[in-house]
């Protein structure tokens, strides 16, 4: 299986899919022109790594400043399939601006939506 890495544009972020290291990193701001259609790769990849690839360790890094609602939709999708799928130690890193309402409100409706996955939240 191979690393997947898009580089951010104004628009969307970047994102680093590590398959040898188990590193998955969402960084920047995200509100593609074509939502669905920018995630798409990084969904099959995600389902794919979590469907008997995943490493012993994976990590991920949730480090986005802005989203909009189709990227929310895109986060719980992402997230279903980390949760269905195999792990071993898992870890989810949700970093968050302690300057906007919505940065730890965002987070606080992906950790309890998804209690099993046991995401933290980091302020930056």
């Amino acid at each position: 299986m191979q690393s997947l890495n898009i580089e951010a544009t104004e628009n969307s972020p970047k994102v680093s899919l590590d398959f040898e290291n188990g590193v998955i990193i969402f960084e920047g701001k995200s509100y593609p022109e074509n939502t669905f259609e920018f995630y798409e790769p990084i969904s099959k990849w995600l389902e794919k790594y979590f469907n008997g690839n995943a490493k012993e360790t994976t990590t991920v890094e949730i480090k986005l400043s802005y989203f909009n609602s189709a990227t929310s939709q895109i986060l719980f999708d992402l997230f279903d399939i980390i949760n269905d799928g195999e792990s071993h130690n898992l870890v989810i890193n949700w970093y968050y601006d302690a300057s906007k309402k919505s940065g730890l409100k965002d987070y606080e409706d992906y950790a309890e939506e998804f209690e099993d996955l046991n995401i933290k939240a980091i302020e930056f």
